[in-house]
This record gives structure tokens, C-alpha cells and sequence, in this order.
């Protein structure tokens, strides 16, 4: 069990603190984004990932499941909508990508049996990983310039070819064979996947590093370009929503919460984790931190957990 402690002393502050200082950097975080596996973590060390599971009491703890070896860096993780630890017996279905350029697929029961298969295809960093609503696909984007749509079962894929490295990946929460692709160029495009066509296509003009779809509500789209949030709006897609400069440098990471009303970015060269609403584009959280690698949001609390070095922050967000 990981038990958390609070230094909190102004509203920047989080509110627990886990350390994990003798593991190493936390490289990557990923909450369950699924009503039955809500409470899991995925917490990826420097040769191992750490399946926990939140407890929530008067403080919040971790209690680990189990650990993962894979020997790699990981770059991005992703939980398979199968998964379950609220019912015997366990499943937990996810997903690694390493710096080896390759996706580790992991199942486990908790208990006597887990298996690990390795996906090999891509020729260069895969920068995210995703699984869509029915997980019978995964797809991953890389810095070789292309998107590959994995079949779960058989193992095959299809490569969609980009015009520039892959950043973000995500799947319609509704729709199975919608696919948005982001691309460093600064282009979003959405793609039927049983086509492999085309069908929407979003530009900004400058070099994009993160973008997310809304988990609730399908016409949104968050997007950072050069330290610059930009708000879509699916339904009027020529032009974006509204646009506010929140870094003054390049790069960054971002997510949008359960309910589709707060988004969240880190960039780890500025040193800062920063929430705003995104309706209004008003900043509810700006906290310095050492070295933030990555963030995420719990399925239905308005609570964000940032990777800060060897340390996982929790901070309660309120949206109003």
C-alpha cells in the first residue's frame, strides 16, 4: 500500500503526495478511463509498470496489484475497455509502448497467470497508444510518420500513412470506427477505419504537440500548438472555438477530464501543470512542479494526478 502525504499550504499545492523516490522517474500515468475499472492506475517505472488501485478513505492510498516487467522506457499507456477489479474473476487487459519502438500487450488475473505479447512494426518512437471503446482495435502513432490499427485478436494491422510525426491518437467514444489522428505538422484528421479514408480535417497553422477528444461530448476537441491551447468545436470545424497562449515554450502534454469540462496540460521544459475550464479558457490550477512527465484524470472525480519526477501529485479540481 502507498500511503500519501499532504504538505498543503496555498490552493497550488496538491493535495496528496505519493514517493516513489527509490523506484525511479515515473515516466508515464494512465487512470482507467472505464466505469468498471475506474479506480485503476497504471504507473510506469523505469523497467516495470505498477498496476495500483485508488482507496479512497479519509486520505487517498494506492494498494498495487501487481508489477509488469518490460525492461523499456515507456513512452504511453493504455487500459483495454475488458478490463475489470470490481468482479471475480480480475481482468486486466492493457497496453506499453517502449522506446524500443515496440507495443507490450499485458493480461493478467491478479493472481497465478498473466501473459505479455510484443507487436513489432514501427520504425521509430511511438509517441501514443489507444484502444477504441470496444477493444477490438489498438492504435498507435509514431514518429515514423504513420498510424497502425492493430487487431487484437489475430494481431494483424493496417498502416495509415501521416504527412508528419504522430502525436496524439483517440478513438470516438460512441463510434468504433471513427479515429482522430493528430500530426506534429500542426493537422488533426479523422478517419473511418473500415475505409481507411479521410473524413474531417482541422489545422491551425502552427506545430502541434498534444490534442485530446472529449470523453463526454463527442464535438470537442482540445488541441496545444507551440504552448498555445486551441478549443474545436466538431460542429463548426473551419474554424476553432477559441484560442489562449498558456506556455511561453514549445511542447507540452494535455487532457481533458471525465465530465468535458476541464482540461489539463503539463510541459515539462516550463515546469508548470495548468488547468483551465474549457469553455471559458479560465485557469483554476497553476503549480510549479520539478520535473512534470505526465497527467491523468480520474473517470468520474474531479481529481488529477500528475507524475512530478518520482512523486504522483493529486490535486481535487473544482470546475467552478
Amino acid at each position: 500500500m502507498f500511503a500519501t502525504y499532504s504538505e498543503k499550504t496555498s490552493s497550488s499545492e496538491p493535495n496528496y503526495v505519493i514517493n516513489f523516490e527509490e523506484a525511479g522517474l515515473i515516466s508515464v500515468i494512465h487512470f482507467s478511463p472505464y466505469e468498471l475499472s475506474q479506480d485503476l492506475l497504471l504507473i510506469a517505472l523505469p523497467t516495470k509498470i505498477l498496476v495500483t488501485q485508488l482507496i479512497i478513505q479519509e486520505n487517498i492510498s494506492l494498494k498495487e496489484l501487481a508489477q509488469m516487467h518490460n525492461g523499456v522506457t515507456c513512452m504511453a499507456l493504455a487500459i483495454s475497455s475488458e478490463t475489470t477489479i470490481n468482479t471475480f474473476p480480475h481482468n486486466v487487459v492493457f497496453c506499453s509502448a517502449g522506446d524500443d519502438y515496440k507495443i507490450r500487450l499485458f493480461k493478467s488475473d491478479l493472481g497465478l497467470h498473466s501473459s505479455t505479447k510484443i507487436l513489432s512494426g514501427h520504425s521509430d518512437y511511438i509517441n501514443d497508444i489507444s484502444y477504441d471503446p470496444e477493444s477490438n482495435y489498438l492504435a498507435s502513432v509514431s514518429d515514423d510518420n504513420t498510424v497502425k490499427i492493430w487487431d487484437v485478436v489475430n494481431y494483424t494491422c493496417e498502416t495509415l500513412f501521416l504527412t508528419s510525426p504522430g502525436t496524439a491518437v483517440c478513438w470516438h467514444r460512441e463510434d468504433s470506427s471513427k479515429l482522430m489522428v493528430a500530426e506534429k505538422i500542426g493537422l488533426i484528421r479523422f478517419y473511418n477505419v473500415n475505409t481507411q479514408k479521410p473524413i474531417l480535417s482541422l489545422e491551425f497553422g502552427k506545430p502541434l504537440s498534444a490534442a485530446h477528444w472529449s470523453p463526454s461530448d463527442s464535438q470537442v476537441i482540445c488541441s496545444l500548438h507551440l504552448g498555445e491551447l486551441v478549443v474545436w468545436d466538431l460542429s463548426h470545424p473551419s474554424l476553432p472555438t477559441n484560442s489562449k497562449l498558456l506556455h511561453t515554450v514549445d511542447g507540452g502534454y494535455l487532457k481533458i477530464n471525465g465530465t468535458g469540462e476541464l482540461v489539463a496540460f503539463v510541459n515539462r521544459l516550463e515546469g508548470f501543470v495548468k488547468v483551465a475550464l474549457i469553455n471559458s479558457q479560465q485557469q483554476r490550477l497553476c503549480a510549479s512542479l520539478d520535473l512534470p512527465t505526465s497527467l491523468s484524470w480520474h473517470f468520474r472525480l474531479p481529481l488529477l494526478c500528475v507524475a512530478n519526477d518520482n512523486k504522483l501529485c493529486f490535486w481535487k479540481i473544482s470546475n467552478k
